[in-house]
C-alpha cells in the first residue's frame, strides 16, 4: 500500500504552475500524478483512478472551473477536492464549495494552511479505509487526567488484544506520557520530524520505545525547542504511518484546537474529551464539542469521559448530559491518593493494584472501545432547565 496521496491538479493558468506545483510538492505526504488544463485531460486521467485528491485553480476565471468541480463531484464523490484562487470574496469562495469542493485555499498559499486543510479531507475522505482504531484523548482544561488516561487506556487495549497498542504524546512542551512507565525513550517526536521525506513505517517503528506492557510509546520531543519543527503535516503523516503500523492507536493531544492537533484529531475514530464535574470543566467540554463540531469533526466520534467522578460536586451526571447532549461515555471514579502514587513510581496502574476502581473502569472502557462500542448508549435525557442548567449554559 502506498503511503503517500496522489493528486492532480487542475490549472488553466500556465504562469501559475511552477509555484503551485512548487507548494503541492512541498508538502511530504503527497504525490503530485499530473498536471492537466481541460475538462477532457482531467476526466481521462481520473479515469484510471490514480487520484486520491484533485486540486482546482481557479484563476483566472472560476466560473466555468466551478462548472467542472460540479461534474467531477457527482462522477467521483470519493475523490477530495479543494480549490485555489487569488479571489477570497465570500460568494468566490462559497461557489466552488456548493459545487463540491472540500477546502478553499487562500493564495498566495500558506505552507500550512495548505497542509492542513489536506489533512483534514485525507482524514475525511479515507477513514473508512484504515482497518486500525485511533483514539484521541484530550482535555476540557488542564489538570483533569487526560495524560494518565491515555497512558492507562493503551496499556489496557494492548493487554486485551494482546498486541502493541501506540500510545502518543503529542504534548510536545510538557508531555509526561513517559514518566507513567518509567521510562527514558533514546528517540522522540521531533525525530521524525527531522527524516523529513525520509519518513516511512520503518523509520516508525525504530522512534518508538517497546514497553512490555504492550505500548509502542512515541514520546514527546526532549527539549521545547523542538517541537517548533512539528508542522502540522508532520502530524498527519506520523498519525498515517501509525495507523497503517497498529491495530490500535491511542494519542494524547493537548487542550489546543490548532492545526497540528487538528491533523491528528481529523483521523480519529473517537474523541474522548476528559473532564470534571465542576461548572467550568462541563462548560468548556460543551464549547470544546462545539469547536471540534465547527471544525468538521463528525459528532458521533466525540464521547466525553469524565474523571474523578463522584456525586460531592454541585454537578450531577444528569447536568452534564443535558449540557452536551449526549450520554456520558464512562466515568471513571476518585482516587487521588493512589493515582498520585502509581505516577509517582512510574508504574501503570494495572501493575499496581489490578482491583482498584480506577483501573476497572479504564479497563471497561478499553474492552468496550476494542469491541467496536464506541457510541454512547442511545437513550436521551429528556429536556430539562432548573438553575443549574442555565448556569451551565451561560
Amino acid at each position: 500500500m502506498s503511503n503517500l496521496l496522489s493528486v492532480c491538479l487542475y490549472n488553466t493558468e500556465p504562469e501559475s504552475s511552477e509555484e503551485l506545483r512548487a507548494k503541492i510538492q512541498g508538502l511530504n505526504f503527497v504525490r503530485l500524478a499530473a498536471e492537466v488544463s481541460s475538462p477532457d485531460e482531467l476526466a481521462n486521467f481520473l479515469q484510471t483512478g490514480r487520484a486520491n485528491l484533485t486540486f482546482f485553480h481557479l484563476d483566472p476565471d472560476a466560473t466555468p472551473i466551478v462548472e467542472v468541480i460540479e461534474q467531477v463531484s457527482t462522477r467521483f464523490p470519493d475523490l477530495a477536492l479543494i480549490a485555489f484562487s487569488h479571489n477570497t470574496n465570500p460568494e468566490a469562495i462559497l461557489a466552488p464549495m456548493r459545487a463540491g469542493c472540500d477546502q478553499f485555499v487562500c493564495e498566495p498559499i500558506d505552507c500550512a494552511d495548505l497542509a492542513t486543510a489536506v489533512a483534514r479531507v485525507a482524514s475525511k475522505r479515507a477513514l473508512h479505509d484504515s482497518p486500525s482504531r485511533c483514539i484521541c484523548v484530550t482535555g476540557a482544561s488542564g489538570g483533569v487526567g487526560t495524560s494518565l488516561l491515555s497512558a492507562n487506556l493503551a496499556m489496557e487495549i494492548g493487554t486485551h488484544t494482546e498486541a502493541e497498542c501506540a500510545l502518543v504524546d503529542m504534548d510536545f512542551q510538557f508531555g509526561d506520557l513517559a514518566m507513567n512507565f518509567d521510562c527514558e525513550p533514546k528517540f522522540t517526536y521531533y525525530d521524525l520530524a527531522a527524516s523529513g521525506a525520509e519518513l516511512d513505517r520503518s523509520i516508525l517503528q525504530g522512534s518508538v520505545e517497546k514497553l512490555p506492557s504492550h505500548v509502542a510509546l512515541l514520546a514527546r520531543p526532549q527539549q521545547i525547542a523542538e517541537q517548533e519543527s512539528i508542522l502540522p503535516e508532520i502530524v498527519h503523516r506520523v498519525t498515517e504511518l501509525l495507523k497503517q503500523t497498529y491495530e490500535n492507536v491511542v494519542i494524547d493531544v493537548p487542550v489546543s484546537i490548532d492545526q497540528r492537533s487538528l491533523a491528528a484529531l481529523h483521523q480519529a475514530n473517537l474523541i474522548l474529551i476528559v473532564c470534571q464535574m465542576t461548572v467550568p470543566s462541563v462548560r468548556n467540554t460543551k464549547r470544546y464539542i462545539d469547536a471540534l463540531v465547527h471544525a468538521g469533526i463528525p459528532d458521533d466520534h466525540i464521547q466525553v469521559v469524565v474523571n474523578r467522578g463522584d456525586n460531592s460536586g454541585r454537578v450531577s451526571k444528569d447536568d452534564l448530559e443535558e449540557m452536551i447532549k449526549k450520554p456520558v461515555f464512562a466515568t471513571v471514579p476518585n482516587d487521588y491518593e493512589f493515582v498520585a502514587q502509581s505516577i509517582d513510581y512510574g508504574q501503570p496502574i494495572a501493575s499496581t493494584d489490578p482491583k482498584n476502581p480506577v483501573r476497572v473502569a479504564i479497563r471497561a472502557m478499553a474492552e468496550r472501545i476494542v469491541a467496536g462500542r464506541d457510541d454512547a448508549p442511545v437513550e436521551q435525557k429528556a429536556e430539562r432547565r432548573g438553575f443549574l442548567g442555565r448556569l451551565l449554559a451561560k
